[in-house]
């Protein structure tokens, strides 16, 4: 299987930082917010691989943050996803800025019936 990956381009705001989502009281990325960018083009990702009665839940992660980003940065996040097995995904993901990764991340997926998932 050829490594499928994907990425999206992010630019820290005053809201993605750590001071106003309370998880800490400074003006840099959050973790929580890479963590939703993470799984943001992970669930992106997945999608080709489902049908339409089917979607995705995040169910693991684990997850380094390893320098900050500030304000007016722009961010890349990438995920590859790993492997693929009948329920589950598993990806690797990665935060950069200027080429410098920030964030890295292990993060799993299972395929969900979107009806009977939502009862």
């Amino acid at each position: 299987m050829e490594r499928q990956n994907l990425y999206a381009k992010k630019i820290v705001r005053p809201e993605d930082c750590a001071l106003t989502v309370k998880s800490g009281n400074l003006e840099v990325l959050s973790t929580p917010t890479v963590l939703a960018w993470m799984e943001e083009v992970s669930a992106d990702l997945a999608r080709q691989f489902l049908n339409d009665n089917e979607t995705t839940v995040g169910v693991h992660v684990e997850l380094d943050h390893l320098a900050p980003a500030f304000v007016g940065d722009n961010v890349e996040v990438k995920t590859f996803l790993e492997k693929r097995g009948k329920k589950k995904l598993i990806f690797s993901a990665e935060a950069t800025k200027n080429d410098v990764v920030i964030a890295k991340a292990t993060h799993i997926r299972v395929i969900v019936n979107k009806g009977m998932f939502s009862k």
